[in-house]
């Protein structure tokens, strides 16, 4: 019990990092511009300024926290809550008390950045649970490596254009405040479009640095003719294209006689520094590429996985079918030839189970309700066939249907349960089947009696089946023991559920 308490405390604990990790980057980010604008920097004020941004912020981690649970209702108001309504009380706030105003921390900028990295998790959440759609298909794109290095660079860009638009003369009075006017950009507005297609052609510098390492050097060099190959290869690029680059960035109309825009910050292009940089961006881009490369290549490998495991599962399922129909219509067959009059209602029993199997069972999950329906359904049918000789005892869980389940695994041990207890039996036996949910995990249990000879009988595909089912959609979520006890054959099972 505590080792399960353990290990669920840390996946909640791996959870709540997972999820607040962009909005703390957006608040380490949003501390760092401040600190970098302020004089006195030091460890003590940006610890100061991040835990006033985190505690002023706290609204907006819960609802976005809240908001991004499963099957979580209202989830689009509890986000409006903390996003919208609460950042505006702050604003206004501010305007109405000059205290406030000068204490606050929590502006428009830290609010973009929050809610950019909220949406950004959505987003990325939603590419993450479906696949194959248009709407899909562009998310994923607009989240592949070249696009986010895109984004970045053009961001990095708009915020240094601010900048220097807010600053007289930036270049001749360095080192400039990483602080943006709004109003000085909107009034020299020409100015900072100046600034920005210039800076944008600086971060295409880099970027062209990276696709050369990515496309060239790694695809078609390093993965063809090994390392050698490859540092060669970059010892080359970055002798010949360093020159060039700082060409380009030489012919723009920000530099001034005295200060440049190269890592130099002069009019030679052949200066040391400049080849260190170059160098710098390959070997931090490398890992990166890597790791990206690896990461969709895994991703490629998990999707054939997955196809080869959807295959395997629909025979598994086929197989299922004809078992439980087997064993049926030799009930049926057995009530026709001493005329039964419960005969029809068999019948009926069999169609609403067939039904199940066919339409529902062929669902990746369906609710759990649904499932033990399905069940009580198999015992009203073995009611009709043995009314008298077997003593049964059940116990299902209430809110059934608040989670789901896939379809046609609890069957199999029930069927197991009739097949090899009460149909070889020429006395009266007893099952017990027990169901129950705590904290999302299924408990079954299933007890039957035995005949004298049950040790004759060979294992059938049934529990075959299910435990190659489970392995296949629970792998490291179940657990399964079936084992003779005295005079009695227990079976139990045990799995992590899905919410609705």
């Amino acid at each position: 019990m505590q080792f399960q308490l353990s290990v669920r405390f840390k996946q909640q604990l791996t959870a709540i990092m997972e999820n607040q990790l962009g909005l703390i980057a957006a608040l380490l980010l949003e501390t760092s511009i401040r600190n970098f604008s302020v004089h006195s920097q030091s460890a003590v004020v940006f610890i100061t300024t991040f835990l006033q941004l985190v505690l002023q912020s706290a609204p907006l981690l819960l609802a976005h926290y809240v908001a991004f649970q499963p099957s979580k209702r209202y989830a689009a108001v509890i986000w409006c809550i903390g996003f919208i309504v609460y950042p505006m009380l702050c604003f206004m706030l501010a305007d109405m008390s000059l205290v406030y105003a000068k204490w606050t921390l929590f502006e428009m900028q830290a609010w973009l950045f929050l809610t950019i990295a909220s949406i950004g998790f959505g987003l990325s959440q939603l590419l993450a649970r479906s696949h194959g759609s248009r709407y899909t298909l562009f998310i994923s794109r607009l989240f592949s490596l070249n696009s986010v290095l895109l984004l970045m660079m053009v961001v990095w860009a708009v915020m240094m254009a601010g900048i220097f638009a807010s600053t007289d003369d930036p270049l001749r009075n360095q080192p400039i405040q990483a602080v943006i006017h709004s109003d000085t950009v909107i009034m020299n507005f020409e100015l900072f479009m100046q600034y920005l297609w210039q800076f944008i052609v600086i971060g295409s510098t880099f970027l062209f640095v990276f696709w050369l390492n990515r496309y060239v050097l790694i695809r078609r060099i390093l993965a063809r003719s090994g390392v050698f190959a490859y540092v060669a290869s970059c010892l080359i690029s970055i002798i010949v294209m360093t020159p060039i680059l700082c060409a380009v960035v030489l012919w723009l109309p920000l530099n001034i006689p005295e200060f440049t825009l190269i890592p130099s910050q002069d009019y030679n292009v052949f200066a040391p520094i400049n080849f260190r940089v170059c160098f710098f961006v390959l070997a931090i881009s490398a890992p990166i590429i890597l790791a990206f490369e690896r990461q969709q290549q895994d991703k490629a490998l998990a999707e054939i996985a997955q196809r080869q495991s959807q295959t395997e599962l629909q025979l598994l399922q086929q197989q299922v079918n004809p078992h439980f129909l087997f064993n049926t219509l030799n009930n049926l067959y057995s009530l026709t030839l001493t005329g039964s009059k419960q005969a029809p209602n068999l019948v009926l029993q069999l169609a609403n189970l067939l039904r199940y199997t066919v339409y529902e069972g062929q669902q990746q999950r369906v609710t759990l309700s649904q499932e033990i329906r399905y069940l009580q359904d198999f015992l009203a049918l073995q009611a009709i066939r043995s009314p008298d000789k077997c003593q049964l005892s059940t116990s299902f869980p209430d809110q059934a249907d608040k989670w789901k389940i896939a379809p046609l695994l609890l069957i199999t041990l029930l069927e197991n349960a009739f097949k090899h207890g009460v149909e070889p039996s020429q006395s009266p036996c007893t099952i017990n089947l027990n169901i129950s949910v705590e904290n999302g995990l299924l408990l079954m249990r299933c007890v039957n009696s035995l005949h004298d000879k049950a040790i004759s009988h060979a294992p059938g595909i049934g529990l075959d089946n299910l435990k190659r089912r489970m392995a296949l959609l629970y792998g490291g979520k179940h657990q399964f023991m079936a084992q003779r006890q005295g005079a009695f054959w227990c079976a139990e099972l045990t799995m992590e559920l899905e919410p609705c």
